[in-house]
């Protein structure tokens, strides 16, 4: 290929990447997780998907090693050997046979991802770490639809490097959808099985959507979820007696054996479980919340909870999770956590400063009665309502803050893309 064919390609791909991006700012996208049917595979089968983990987990280890004396971008990725240690800590070096090119390139592409992330963090004066050698890798990129994975039909795919079909499970999530495009996946390798999590964009409909009108939403320790409208959700997900009876069993094995490593996938196993139901209650409840046309929720510090009396009531709940999800919705505002949704009576406006935790019913000096957890999410939706745009020092009452708190209240509604926040000024 000469000079001028390269740029004219190089070109082509400037302006098709742009194309690309235009259109998806019009689609929706989702992420379905199809299972990989093991008893359905062959024995060669079996051993390829265990090789690519082992073979991408050695690539990594080995660029890691590369990069402490030279630039990770003059790694050859190309490369049929790497070097690594065996159980005894010595040199050995393995010869690459299963995992594809563009396998590699992502699996490096991934470790520049992650430097960029953490040289951004430190800009921003966050302490920051280095990246560490990884025992085990569980999720290798599959970059290009019809080249690294393609469908057969619902029931079967195509890895590259794999001479034969492999039997998949799940793919009815999908399968009858119109105008559904396929980008990327990820091969994942989870205790329970082998998973491809695919990335699908779909055009959005031409019929709006009719939502519910507005709520508010209080996060706390006893009712996990309390909405405006009365509504109450109290999830509490404890540990299985299997997790615990997997931790006993770890603890008497020695270290290093093989029955300690195998304990551990026990254990890793029953953790996922638990995890799954957490994130199917989550999905459930967030689902139910934006069904409403804007929903009004508070910042609240929920990795400081963690650390108080009540943090394994908070690591069994699901609050975090729901935060997650809900916080970067274009339907959702969120309040600082500073804001006194609590204190603030709605018909007075007056703030009480001795309500205490015990406290579950707020009383007001002028009559006002509600029960605590209801009226701080109807107050989340006054406030949002109340607050002057882009006042310093003032906050949703109309008031100078300096007069009863500390400078550190001081709010102004600001737009960061999606979606709005009360920042501290």
């Amino acid at each position: 290929m000469t000079e001028e064919e390269r740029l004219a390609k190089n070109q082509r791909i400037r302006e098709q990447s742009i194309m690309t991006k235009q259109k998806r700012k019009r689609q929706i996208c989702r992420v379905y997780r199809v299972k990989i049917d093991f008893s359905h595979l062959s024995q060669a089968q079996r051993t390829h998907l265990k090789m690519l983990f082992v073979e991408a987990k050695w690539l990594y280890n080995d660029a890691l090693t590369f990069m402490i004396e030279h630039d990770i971008n003059d790694y050859d990725t190309t490369t049929q050997t790497v070097n690594a240690l065996d159980k005894d800590r010595q040199p050995i070096t393995h010869e690459l046979q299963y995992i594809s090119s563009q396998m590699r390139q992502s699996v490096i592409q991934g470790i520049k991802c992650s430097l960029k992330s953490l040289s951004t963090l430190k800009k921003n004066n966050h302490t920051v770490g280095s990246l560490r050698y990884k025992s085990d890798y569980v999720s290798i990129n599959l970059k290009q639809h019809k080249i690294t994975y393609r469908f057969y039909d619902q029931w079967h795919i195509g890895l590259q490097g794999f001479k034969e079909r492999i039997r998949i499970r799940g793919a009815n999530q999908f399968w009858n959808i119109p105008d559904l495009e396929f980008a990327n996946a990820k091969l994942l390798n989870l205790p329970d099985g082998y998973y491809l999590a695919i990335t699908t964009y779909q055009n959005k409909g031409g019929e709006m959507k009719k939502y519910k009108p507005e709520i508010g939403i209080d996060m706390g320790i006893k009712t996990t979820i309390t909405t405006s409208d009365g509504m109450k959700y109290k999830v509490l997900i404890e540990e299985s007696e299997r997790i615990k009876k997997c931790q006993r069993l770890i603890a008497r094995r020695k270290k290093g054996s093989n029955n300690r490593y195998k304990a551990r996938k026990l254990l890793q196993r029953a953790y996922q479980k638990l995890t799954s139901r957490k994130k199917d209650v989550a999905n459930k409840i967030v689902h139910e919340l934006l069904e409403h046309e804007q929903v009004y929720m508070q910042d609240e510090n929920i990795s400081g909870w963690h650390k108080g009396l009540f943090g394994r009531t908070v690591q069994h709940s699901v609050l975090g999770l729901v935060k997650a999800k809900m916080i970067h919705n274009e339907r959702v505002t969120v309040l600082s956590s500073r804001e006194p949704t609590t204190k603030y009576c709605p018909c007075c406006g007056k703030l009480k400063k001795d309500i205490t935790l015990a406290d579950r019913v707020y009383k007001c000096s002028c009559g006002y009665e509600e029960d605590r957890d209801i009226h701080a999410a109807r107050n989340m939706i006054l406030l949002s309502r109340k607050y002057t745009c882009g006042t310093q020092g003032i906050n949703a009452f109309g008031e100078d803050v300096r007069r009863h708190e500390s400078e550190d209240l001081c709010c102004s509604l600001v737009e960061l893309g999606s979606p709005r926040f009360y920042k501290r000024g």
